[in-house]
């Protein structure tokens, strides 16, 4: 009953979907603000359920084809910027689109990711689309197949009898598209047969041709085709020139002119300059503003034509104003503007047409001669005509008017010639210049094969084998004349080269003419050796032409100089066709393949070819001129396959392997994603990309990694067109390689993803559609099954995929239990007038799902294989594999990852036993799987997920996700939460649910603004647990009589951590969320960012914050944050959802607090006093937790002190060598750290210094002999009337000063100044005819004054004196003494001076032991001086200093400014006579 009911449901369903309300399935993502029209406005996408802006960089023409595509609006008209429809209020959800103008939607183009931007809603993009007309299948968006909306279809309007140029007309008014083109060349741009046909009625007054009377036409007619002028050409121009042909490049935009910058600029852009302008061939380029610099823009920047292009504005370039230049790098280009040269393979060949008036005419061959190659040569930069060949065959022009030109030969320009119109009949003339050939091949075994080498300014040079493929060696050979490329070689297959490396990553399309027009880094610009020498191997005599690879097309070969065609008559066989296969290493003939029109080249001559069958060339076979015409010979050779699957179920699975120079190798799982599995399936000629299977799925290979980082679009025709590394160059091995399971018999196109479309299947060798005459259910549920996509929505409307595209195909009838639609009843079917089904097209389910859970964006989630449902096991599951579910499924961001059972523990069927997704893939089919056999999980561990769609409450506020106004959801609709019953026990459910951590505050006032809707109670039944919410939102909560000014609110809090820092202070920032550690991008990051988390964290202030604490693991929970500085907590700053974000872990974002601050610490060594002239060391350090630098600046007071000095330590120290006296005063040292918002500055508390000077005890001593009689205990006994002296010395440092000579118990003191004899200060007290009063104990005090101050020395010993009865001959003993004291005296200080002048070096500054005192016991010598032992040893204290060229980094020069002020008193060494010394 149920499965009837289900039945009976989903025919319901198809039946809805096939009504017109369905059709804009695609257009549901996108829609169109503040226009005029419903196809004009501002775009904005749907993206998580919420509508936002695009921003405008690298908003362009294909983007806007892409939005117009979207929403079933015709062609792009105009592209608008800088918010041209009014600002957006919402989120910006796109940046940096890169389309190619063939994706479905905009979201399938290349982007920064949903969020992710650095733009404001000034810049948001806008359209304006055609609504109702388009043109088909043209060269650019002005021209082709005429198509009009008409009663919801597109229909084509029949060429007849009122078609014309009134109606061509109204067309490219309408399109913006100027006038009507009647020069322009008509192509063959196809009937659309598969369209309505529909005769326009126009009267002239109508402004759109949908507008016209429309009338059915049921018989086949010929669709009208438009040609209208493209006015974009008009945008160009060149500046500063000689001509108007010559000068500055500039370019129109946004209604200015602006420049184009240099880089890459090639050949092949300034052709289609010059093209564009209409001035002939392209002669120069002139970079580094050879015209002078320009003003205002640079509008372009890495231009990369392909040479076909009517405008620069059309050929590839960086985003308009996005550039790396300055105005010295304006571009110029010199054009021939006369002269221009067609169908060449090189721009110095080619047939000539010269400009005559305004119109540019054939130069006819007649009367050409040497003198007139020489000139036109020469005007070329061509060089000299090249003679001895014949000259190829360029086609001729057929026009009814042609010049005739004839030149003297010393002639500058080709204009200076006699030019004459004339109307005869003639041929046209041809150039073949010497400078044609600026390639060439070495070393190879024939003229077409070898190591590529090209001419650059007169000297040869090799080409590296970076980027050289196929395409690049299609072009050696076109360049060399040599037909098809064979073979790729690389790692100097043909020997290396001697010259310089002239070219490196090329990058070719293969339609150039020459390797110079293709992009390259810059000639002589590489990082190769000669090792890597590239080369080719050509054809040289055969190829195919015109083929949709190289192994099919119109055969042509070179015969005697000239390029023919093969007839297809009764000459021409399998074996002929099997020698070209053969010859161009092609396989063998195929005989299977659709065979296209590939044209009949009717201006190459036709040639019969009789083989015999012992030839190794076609071009060997005799072959004989057909002079009537024939149909061509085309050939269809089976190829090597650059591609195949190995180790796979079937032909389409297995590992992925490309052919490279003749050898397979396999594919990187590195970014291997749905769009590369996508060209390589369908490189395979199979289905839809079912599994992507990396990490060697299908067993590792072996050889070589032939790609990496492939980065495909998902519409190349072989792994190879995608971008990718160097071939060889990968950073994989073998257990990385690539696989993919492809479906083998089915395939879905033109749906919104892989499980919608219209249905093909591969029947006798080729795909056919399927009609859906007899289509229902059961053909529907096998197509889903067989694409692993679940279970059939719905059979959609045969229009929301596209029309079958051929008449013949399929019906299928099945019963529902088949796997694969192969094995259902086909039967063949072909439209008639009577029989018009439509293709079958089915919708899926997908193949994930998330069931037992309230809503379908909560449950246990549950993956589709093999046709059943299973559990993922949840041991590696994560936030990123729930960001793929939960987009996939169109459910909004993973909100929370609940606990193991939550959803309940489901079937015993648990098919994944490990996930892991990057986050960023479009489905759980492209992340990495492993099936349950090898892991541990058990049916309790089954993974489940709440996605923010899905969850029954939500915080409200424009700037976070994790606080703001609280609201529930009931029935399906919003309401908010009385304040009066909200508790933080409410809040912390609350928190928890949302995936935000606890709450740290809670609020009742309607802090977060005030709501709307309903208003309930926060009871504790609903906030008892998660699971309550759950229950309470769908049974409902109780009503309250409170008002929206009690709205509550809540704050949350995630946790955070610093990780591998010193200290808990400093590190990688991470943020738990959903129980998960995760990282922080940099992106925006600020200083007050990192206050906030300082402060958060309870780690002072933010010193710094860089990336220098390594890279992270796991989710990037957070980018783009910004906060003011003032919030509590990071989570309250503005960012993106979580886990959305474009970075990677090397952009994990760290910081540096200071930690809980001390004041700097001063200390002093050798301690706070120390003596005058010491060495003293001043250190001033700081305890932080972590420290990145800072200065220490150290002050004193009183005086102007001051010495500062940045250190990368904790400490720094300043030494001062000689203290003086204003040195002595209290130091602080400062600290000071710089960081971009502030300078944090500490100071610490004083230290006081005393500078003292310590004089040493005086020696007192006299001579012996004479009258004086020795005592014991320093006793002297001198005669009456005799004479003899007292002597005071002291050893010291300073200069100057006087001894005082005092006798106890009598105030009287003699004093005299001292006589320095190096550090010895020294005295003579003469007595002469001694009396008794000179009787009595006398001691010697010496005394300085140093920067007016007074400092005296401790008493020396006593020496007593007594005096006796007279002496006869006193004066001459007093004399003999005197002297005898003399001589000992000097020769001490003769003794002294020596050893100074040994030292004196060492001499120049004191460093003399601190705080040391001259022993007190010292030997007084008697009757004289110290002894040499006791000088020595004082002089060695004293004396011995360092010199102050040996002064560390951190000492103070003792002249600097600083102690200039402290000098010393030189007055204050005399002696005070009027101030006696007495001591107490």
């Amino acid at each position: 009953m149920k499965a009837k009911r289900l039945h009976v449901l989903l025919v319901i369903a198809i039946g809805l979907l096939n009504s017109p309300l369905n059709a804009g399935i695609d257009s549901q993502q996108i829609r169109l603000v503040n226009g005029m029209t419903r196809c004009s406005g501002r775009v904005e996408v749907l993206h998580e359920g919420q509508w936002g802006s695009v921003c405008d960089d690298a908003w362009g023409l294909q983007e806007a084809e892409v939005v117009c595509r979207q929403m079933k609006c015709g062609t792009a008209l105009g592209v608008k910027y800088q918010a041209h429809f009014g600002p957006g209020a919402g989120p910006i959800l796109l940046d940096d689109l890169r389309c190619n103008g063939q994706e479905r939607t905009l979201g399938e183009c290349k982007h920064a990711g949903f969020g992710v931007n650095n733009c404001g809603h000034s810049e948001d993009a806008g359209v304006e689309c055609s609504e109702k007309v388009k043109l088909f299948n043209g060269t650019d968006r002005c021209n082709g197949r005429l198509e009009v909306e008409h009663e919801g279809q597109w229909v084509k309007i029949c060429n007849d009898s009122h078609w014309g140029n009134k109606e061509e007309s109204l067309v490219c008014r309408e399109l913006e598209c100027g006038t009507p083109d009647k020069k322009a060349v008509r192509l063959n741009i196809g009937a659309g047969s598969n369209l309505g046909s529909f005769t326009a009625g126009c009267v002239g007054a109508e402004t759109s041709i949908a507008a016209c009377p429309l009338q059915s036409n049921l018989s086949a007619c010929e669709a009208a085709v438009v040609y209208c002028t493209d006015p974009d050409t008009a945008a160009m121009r060149l500046v500063n020139g000689p001509t108007s042909c010559s000068g500055r490049v500039e370019v129109f935009y946004r209604d200015q002119w602006g420049t184009v910058c240099d880089d890459a600029w090639t050949m092949t852009n300034a052709e289609v300059v010059c093209n564009s302008l209409d001035c002939g061939t392209a002669l120069e380029i002139k970079p580094r503003a050879f015209y002078g610099q320009g003003k205002g823009m640079i509008w372009l920047d890495d231009v990369r034509c392909s040479g076909q292009e009517t405008s620069l504005q059309k050929c590839k370039h960086s985003a308009l104003s996005i550039h790396n230049c300055g105005h010295g790098e304006d571009v110029g280009v010199v054009c021939s503007d006369h002269i221009k040269l067609l169908n060449g393979t090189q721009r110095c060949e080619g047939r000539i047409e010269v400009k005559h008036g305004d119109q540019w005419r054939k130069l006819c061959s007649s009367g050409w001669s040497q003198k007139e190659h020489e000139v036109l040569c020469q005007e070329l930069k061509c060089g000299t005509p090249l003679t001895g060949q014949d000259m190829p065959d360029f086609e001729d022009r057929i026009a009814p008017i042609g010049v005739k030109a004839r030149c003297l030969g010393n002639e500058t320009s080709f204009m200076e010639c006699e030019i004459n119109e004339t109307a005869d009949t003639c041929d046209s003339a041809s150039l073949l210049c010497a400078n044609t050939k600026q390639i060439r091949l070495v070393n190879g075994t024939t003229r077409c094969s070898g190591r590529v080498e090209v001419l650059h300014e007169g000297q040869w040079g090799s080409v590296c084998g970076d980027g050289w493929g196929l395409q690049e060696a299609e072009v050696a050979c076109r360049e060399m004349k040599c037909g098809t490329a064979l073979g790729v070689k690389h790692d100097a297959h043909f020997g290396q080269g001697a010259g310089p490396i002239l070219l490196d990553n090329l990058g070719c399309n293969g339609q150039e003419r020459a390797l110079g027009e293709c992009n390259h880094a810059g000639f002589g610009v590489n990082n190769c050796g000669h090792s890597e020498d590239a080369g080719v191997l050509c054809s040289e005599k055969v190829k195919l032409f015109n083929g949709t690879d190289r192994c099919n097309g119109r055969l042509e070969v070179e015969h005697e100089g000239q390029w023919v065609k093969i007839c297809k008559n009764s000459h021409w066989g399998d074996k002929e066709e099997s020698l070209v296969c053969r010859e161009l290493d092609c396989g063998t003939p195929d005989n299977k393949p659709v065979r296209l029109n590939i044209g009949a080249s009717s201006n190459l001559g036709n040639f019969m070819a009789s083989c015999v069958g012992a030839e190794t060339s076609i071009a060997a076979c005799p072959l004989q001129s057909n002079p009537s015409a024939c149909e061509a010979a085309v050939v269809y050779c089976t190829g090597h396959p650059d591609i195949k699957l190995v180790n796979g179920i079937d032909r389409c699975s297995g590992r992925v392997e490309v052919q490279n120079d003749g050898q397979w190798g396999t594919v990187c799982d590195d970014s291997w994603d749905i769009r590369d599995a996508q060209v390589a399936c369908r490189a395979m000629d199979c289905g839809t990309p079912l599994l992507i299977k990396p990490a060697a799925y299908y067993g590792p290979g072996r050889g070589n990694v032939w790609l990496d980082d492939l980065e495909c679009f998902g519409n190349e025709t072989s792994l190879m067109q995608c971008k990718h590394r160097p071939f060889g160059r990968s950073r994989c091995n073998h257990m990385e390689d690539a696989g993919v399971q492809c479906s083998i018999s089915t395939r879905l196109l033109n749906g919104s993803n892989r499980c919608s479309g219209r249905v093909e299947i591969h029947q006798e060798g080729h795909w056919a559609p399927v009609f859906n005459a007899n289509w229902g259910l059961n053909e529907a549920l096998v197509v889903c099954r067989e694409m692993q996509c679940g279970e059939p929505v719905v059979a959609s409307t045969p229009f929301n995929f596209g029309h079958a595209g051929q008449a013949t195909g399929y019906t299928t009838t099945c019963n529902g239990r088949e796997t694969s639609i192969s094995q259902c009843s086909l039967r063949g079917y072909a439209q008639t007038s009577q029989n018009h089904a439509a293709a079958a097209t089915v919708v899926c389910s997908g193949n994930v799902r998330l069931v037992n859970g309230s809503n379908k964006c909560t449950g246990r989630v549950e993956l589709y294989q093999n046709g059943q449902w299973g559990s993922v096991c949840d041991e590696t599951w994560d936030m990123n594999d729930a960001a793929v579910v939960c987009t996939y499924l169109q459910c909004g961001r993973a909100q929370k990852i609940p606990n193991s059972g939550f959803f309940g523990r489901g079937s015993t069927n648990m098919l994944i036993g490990e996930i892991s997704c990057t986050g960023r893939e479009h489905s759980p089919d492209e992340c990495r799987q492993q099936n349950i056999g090898s892991s541990t999980c058990n049916s309790t561990s089954v993974a489940g997920l709440l996605c923010s769609d899905g969850l029954p409450t939500r915080l409200v506020h424009s700037t976070g996700q994790c606080f703001g106004r609280v609201e529930v959801q009931h029935a399906g609709q919003w309401g908010t939460l009385c304040g009066e019953d909200w508790s933080m026990s409410d809040a912390m459910i609350v928190c928890s649910l949302l995936g935000c951590g606890k709450a740290a505050s809670i609020s009742g006032n309607a802090q977060f603004e005030q709501g709307t809707g309903p208003i309930w109670e926060a009871s504790d039944l609903c906030f008892n647990n998660e699971a309550s919410v759950f229950k309470c939102s769908q049974s409902g909560f109780n009503g309250t009589s409170c008002g929206h000014r009690q709205d509550a609110g809540v704050v949350c809090t995630e946790s955070i951590r610093l990780v591998n820092g010193r200290s808990e202070c400093s590190g990688r920032l991470e943020i738990s969320h959903n129980g998960q550690w995760g990282t922080i991008c940099d992106d925006k990051w600020e200083m007050s960012n990192t206050e906030v988390v300082c402060r958060q964290m309870g780690c002072g202030q933010g010193l710094s914050f860089s990336g220098e604490f390594g890279a992270g693991s796991g989710p990037i929970w957070m980018d783009d944050v910004v906060c003011t500085g003032e919030e509590d907590a990071i989570t309250q700053c503005s960012h993106p959802n979580y886990g959305e974000n474009n970075c990677g872990h090397s952009e994990d974002v760290g910081i540096v607090c200071s930690g809980k601050l001390a004041k700097p610490h001063v200390s002093l060594n050798p301690g706070p006093v120390v003596n005058f002239g010491d060495r003293v060391e001043i250190t001033c350090s700081v305890e932080m937790t972590d420290h990145l630098g800072g200065m220490f600046v150290l002050q004193k007071t009183p005086g102007p002190f001051r010495m500062q000095r940045y250190s990368v330590s904790e400490t720094e120290t300043f030494t001062i060598p000689k203290t003086n006296l204003s040195h002595g005063g209290l130091y602080h040292c400062n600290f000071q750290k710089k960081i971009p918002s502030k300078t944090i500055d500490m100071l610490g508390d004083p230290v006081e210094l005393k500078v003292t000077v310590k004089l040493q005890q005086p020696i007192i001593s006299l001579p012996s002999g004479g009258p004086m009689m020795l005592m014991p205990t320093n006793k002297i006994e001198v005669k009456g009337g005799s004479t003899f002296s007292i002597s005071c010395s002291i050893f010291s440092k300073y200069e100057g000063g006087c001894f005082y000579l005092r006798k106890s118990n009598t105030t009287a003191t003699k004093h005299q100044e001292s006589l320095s004899h190096s550090i010895i200060q020294v005295a003579y007290f003469d007595f002469l005819d001694v009396t008794t009063q000179d009787q009595g104990d006398y001691t010697c005090v010496y005394s300085i004054n140093i920067s007016t101050q007074s400092f005296h020395s401790v008493p020396s010993k006593i020496i007593q004196v007594i005096v006796s009865g007279s002496a006869v001959s006193s004066t001459v003993t007093g004399t003999m003494v005197g002297l005898a004291l003399v001589l000992i005296l000097s020769a001490i200080v003769y003794l002294c001076w020596r050893r100074r002048g040994m030292a004196s070096r060492a001499m120049v500054q004191f460093t003399s032991r601190v705080g040391e005192v001259i022993k007190e016991d010292t030997a007084e010598i008697r009757g004289g001086a110290p002894s040499e032992r006791d000088y020595n040893t004082l002089a060695n204290e004293y004396g011995n200093g360092s010199n102050p060229e040996d002064k560390g980094p951190n000492e103070v020069e003792t002249d600097n400014n600083l102690e200039r002020n402290a000098t010393e008193d030189l007055t204050g060494r005399v002696c005070y006579e009027l101030e006696p010394l007495i001591h107490s």
